[in-house]
């Protein structure tokens, strides 16, 4: 079975959701999820922001859904597919119209600061590979790192610049965003 084709065909889903509305939305969700993933993963790195657009996106079908007009004319997947992937461009193009940092800010500038004892050079390709990733996304995580390593902001700082509600919610983040690089970095060593 390939990824992209669930078990099951649009009917049993369409069918489930009329009959038991709360199981087929569940069973929607838990079977197009990691499909959905792995492709948007292609043009933005970050999962935890990929798993919110994935919940929108399924909330879009569920309207859809429910409305007696709209007739589905593609497999389930596809349709989610391409409402995560116009959620995620606007989102890339709505932080790069509000971000106020530089464009070029450039991984090794950092790195340069950081001890990095211990490191073979695959994992620092796969390190540099990753946050660039990141810079090309503009994602919050990139913009926090440029914010605290590169310009070196306090994090109050960082949690006005970024929209955060105090200082230790961006400190949080910060950890977060850190467990999720290195999360990353793991998973494309083990390939």
């Amino acid at each position: 079975m390939s990824l992209l084709n669930s078990t099951y065909p649009n009917e049993y889903y369409l069918e489930l959701f009329q009959v038991n509305r709360r199981l087929g939305i569940d069973q929607i969700y838990l079977d197009h999820k990691r499909y959905f993933t792995q492709y948007l993963e292609q043009y933005y790195p970050i999962v935890s922001d990929l798993d919110m657009i994935y919940s929108d996106a399924v909330l879009v079908l569920i309207e859809k859904l429910s409305d007696p007009a709209f007739q589905l004319t593609c497999k389930i997947q596809t349709y989610l597919n391409a409402i995560g992937k116009n959620q995620l461009f606007k989102r890339i193009n709505r932080q790069k119209e509000v971000s106020n940092l530089p464009d070029y800010f450039d991984c090794n500038d950092w790195l340069e600061d950081v001890e990095l004892e211990d490191i073979t050079p695959q994992e620092y390709a796969i390190f540099n590979e990753v946050f660039n990733k990141m810079a090309e996304a503009r994602s919050k995580c990139y913009q926090l790192f440029q914010l605290f390593y590169y310009q070196k902001n306090t994090m109050n700082e960082i949690a006005v610049a970024l929209g955060y509600s105090s200082e230790a919610n961006a400190r949080q983040q910060k950890y977060k965003c850190l467990l999720r690089l290195r999360a990353h970095i793991h998973k494309l060593l083990a390939r």
